[in-house]
Formats: C-alpha cells, sequence, structure tokens
C-alpha cells in the first residue's frame, strides 16, 4: 500500500516531515478566514461581520456533523493502514464517503428549511437578519462538497500523506480569494462571499476524487464498496458519534455567546466577530497538531506498539513549542494590529482587545490541548473527549448565566466562560492521559 508508515524510522522526523504539510494547510485555511474577513469588513461593513458572526453556532453545527465522519475516517485508515489490512482500508472509505454524503445532504436540506427559526432564536438584529439568512442557507449547500473532500483529506493523511492535501487547500483557498472580491463588488455582499467559497469546495471536491482514480489509490471512490456495511458502520459510528456530539453539545455554549452579545449592539457583535477570526486562525493550526497525533498514534496502534505511543506525545509537545510562542505574540503583543486588518473603528479594536486579552491566556496552550486530544482520538476513545468537553460546556453554559446576572459586559462574561471551558477541558484530557486507562483500554480491544 502506498503512503508513509510513520512507525518505521526516525519517529520525530516523521512527525515533522507529515506535520509542516498540515501546518501549511491549515495556514492556508487560516489566510483564507483572515482574508476573506478582510473583504467582509472592507467591502461590506460592520452589518457583514455581525451577520457572519450570527451563523457561528449554525456554522458550528455543520462543522460538527463533518468532524464526526472525519476523525473516524482518519483513526480507522491510520489503524488499518498501520495494521496492512488493505481489504478493509478499502470498506472503511467506501463507508466513510457514503455516510458523510448522507449526513451532510440530509443536514443542509434541515437548515436551509429552518434557517430562519434558529437566527431568531439566536435574537440576531433585524437589520442583519436577512443577509444572515441568505450566508447560512448557501453554506449549508456549500458543506455537502465540502464534507466529501475533507474526509478524503483525512483519509489521505491517514496514510502518512500530507502534501497532496495541501495542494487541494491550495487549489481551493485560491479559486475561494479571487472569487471573494469580484462576488461581493457585484452587488451580491456576503451572499457573495458564501457563494464563493461554495464554488472553491465543488471544485476543489472533483479535483480529489479525480486524483484519487487518477492514481488508481487504494482510498479511491469505488463503487463496489460504496455500500452501508453494518461491521464497519458500527465501528465508524463508535468513533464518529462521540466527536459529533461533543461539538454538537458546544453549540449550545456557542448559541448562548452569541445571544448574549447581541444584547449590546452592532459594536460589540463586530468587536466578537473580529477576534473570533483570531480564535479561529489558533483553532485551525492547532488542529495541525491533533490530526497528526491522531495518524500517528493510529498507525503505532494498529501495529500494537502501544508503549511507542508515549514518545508520540513527547515529540508532539516538542514540536508544538514553537506555535505556542507565536501565538503568545499575536495574542499579547501585536493584537491591536491584528484587529486593524478587518475594521477601523477604534471603539470596536478597544472591546475586541479586551475580549482577546481574557480568552487568550489559555489560547497561547491550543497546541498542546489539540494533541493531547488527537492522541485520545488515535486510541480510538473518542467518548473520553465527549464527556470531557461535555463537562466543559456545562461550566461554561453555567458560569454565562450566571454572570449575565451582573453588571459586567457582554464580552467580559463571555470571555470567563470561554477561559473555564478550556481550562476544564485541557484539565480532564490531561488527567486522562496520565492515569494510563487509555493503555488498558487499548490493549483489552
Amino acid at each position: 500500500m502506498k503512503g508513509k508508515d510513520l512507525t518505521n524510522g526516525n519517529l520525530l522526523k516523521n512527525m515533522f516531515i507529515l506535520l509542516i504539510p498540515l501546518i501549511l494547510t491549515n495556514l492556508l485555511n487560516s489566510i483564507y478566514n483572515i482574508v476573506d474577513g478582510i473583504f467582509v469588513g472592507n467591502l461590506i461593513g460592520e452589518k457583514g461581520v455581525s451577520a457572519i458572526a450570527n451563523c457561528y453556532p449554525i456554522v458550528f453545527v455543520i462543522t460538527a456533523t463533518i468532524q464526526g465522519p472525519a476523525i473516524a475516517t482518519s483513526v480507522l485508515v491510520s489503524q488499518y493502514f498501520g495494521a496492512k489490512a488493505e481489504e478493509k482500508l478499502k470498506s472503511v472509505c467506501g463507508v466513510a464517503y457514503t455516510i458523510t454524503t448522507i449526513l451532510v445532504l440530509v443536514l443542509a436540506i434541515l437548515i436551509t428549511i429552518t434557517s430562519e427559526f434558529w437566527l431568531k432564536v439566536l435574537d440576531t438584529p433585524v437589520e442583519i437578519f436577512d443577509i444572515a439568512k441568505q450566508y447560512i442557507i448557501i453554506y449549508a449547500i456549500g458543506s455537502i462538497f465540502n464534507a466529501i473532500l475533507i474526509v478524503i483529506m483525512e483519509a489521505l493523511r491517514a496514510t502518512g500523506n500530507s502534501k497532496i492535501p495541501l495542494i487541494f487547500v491550495g487549489i481551493t483557498t485560491t479559486i475561494n480569494l479571487v472569487l471573494d472580491p469580484i462576488l461581493i463588488n457585484l452587488g451580491l455582499g456576503v451572499a457573495g462571499a458564501g457563494i464563493a467559497t461554495m464554488i472553491a469546495m465543488f471544485i476543489g471536491m472533483i479535483i480529489a476524487i479525480a486524483y484519487l482514480e487518477k492514481k488508481k489509490s487504494i482510498l479511491k471512490v469505488d463503487l463496489k464498496y460504496l455500500k452501508l456495511n453494518m461491521e464497519y458502520i458500527k465501528k465508524f459510528f463508535q468513533i464518529g458519534v462521540p466527536i459529533v456530539l461533543e461539538e454538537l453539545f458546544a453549540v449550545i455554549g456557542l448559541a448562548l455567546e452569541i445571544s448574549t452579545v447581541n444584547r449590546d449592539g452592532i459594536l460589540v457583535i463586530t468587536a466578537y466577530g473580529v477576534a473570533d477570526k483570531l480564535v479561529q486562525a489558533i483553532y485551525i493550526i492547532s488542529l495541525s497538531f491533533q490530526t497528526m497525533l491522531t495518524v500517528t498514534t493510529g498507525q503505532f496502534i494498529g501495529k500494537k506498539k502501544i508503549k511507542e505511543c508515549i514518545k508520540v506525545v513527547k515529540n508532539g509537545i516538542k514540536l508544538s513549542i514553537l506555535p505556542c510562542i507565536l501565538i503568545f505574540n499575536v495574542v499579547f503583543i501585536f493584537p491591536r494590529q491584528f484587529c486593524r486588518i478587518f475594521v477601523t473603528s477604534e471603539t470596536v479594536i478597544k472591546i475586541a482587545i479586551n475580549y482577546i486579552s481574557i480568552i487568550g491566556i489559555i489560547h497561547v496552550l491550543s497546541p498542546i490541548k489539540q494533541l493531547i486530544q488527537g492522541f485520545i482520538a488515535g486510541t480510538g476513545h473518542t467518548k473520553i473527549l465527549f464527556y470531557s468537553m461535555t463537562i466543559a460546556n456545562i461550566v461554561e453554559i453555567a458560569s454565562i448565566l450566571i454572570l449575565r446576572k451582573t453588571n459586567l459586559a457582554s464580552l467580559t462574561i463571555i470571555g470567563i466562560g470561554i477561559l473555564l471551558w478550556l481550562i476544564t477541558d485541557l484539565g480532564i484530557n490531561l488527567i486522562y492521559f496520565f492515569s494510563g486507562n487509555w493503555k488498558k483500554q487499548v490493549i483489552e480491544n
């Protein structure tokens, strides 16, 4: 089977070679998010930024649904690749492509039908309601293509190939950035930004499918394996469902954040949207470490090399030191420069910086948090991630509801809630890792 066996040779070197394309891929995603925000903020204005910010909880639902199949694909493909189980690998890919398509298609239809209801639940201001509705419907349709592309990329990465997904993302990002200003300036506004993303994802999906077919890859979309094989569906759902539930539960906290911010008007919503661009950039880059740990750990698990998994985490921490330093610099030294990329209003910038100063404390450790979660996912025990996220979300929701009764500013309230959420989630994951229980469960399985 073609791919890179990460368990052979110098482990740190293998992880580094896998990581660099992952970081570049996620940097491209970050650049897209940032530049997209620049186009929306400068060509449309505060209403555009606010409208997209109000869509975050609904976008999060879509992302959560995609995350489940993506991580399940990564875990199972990496383990079967490590075990050299070719037939199982083909079957898992077939199930992954089938389930992903069904899930996102149903979700896109449901979101399109109920978009007005959810925006009303979020107390979306009247002046941006229609803009937000248009954007979320277009985004939901585009997510169908995006989901298939993401699962294909995760399958490739699970075999140690992180270079080709980088090319896919480079192509889609370029298309997106070219189309964004063109469609926005044609008078389509926020909807234009959504259409640009949808077109880019569609082209990216077609290119990915064509690439696998041309290379006669073991991961290709093979009609013979595009069926609901119950044996692999069960494994797929055992890993994927906790991830989806984990993410969906987080939507409650996110919705509470948005509704809290909406009480203070457009300027505060805009500040929240600007700060969230930084949070998204940090999260996307940190996902590189999660993917690296999931893939590498999965391959070691597939070969039954349980003791070697600790070395994977140690090497991951070494590789995460530089990104943590860079995040610190942006969060605490250059936040004003970052915010000015999106808006010129000093009032909005000041509000955003205050918010960033609160949540930035723990976000500096985001790469380490994600690599620990990637390790746990790689062992196949995604239930722990669900339990951890659920408890963390309860802590956030409770703290926000309590603090809403005080005179604190809405973004201060949200900032404290998010800070407690991140600390709780990281703490539980670390406790589970150091307990060694994951090792016993892996051996038993």
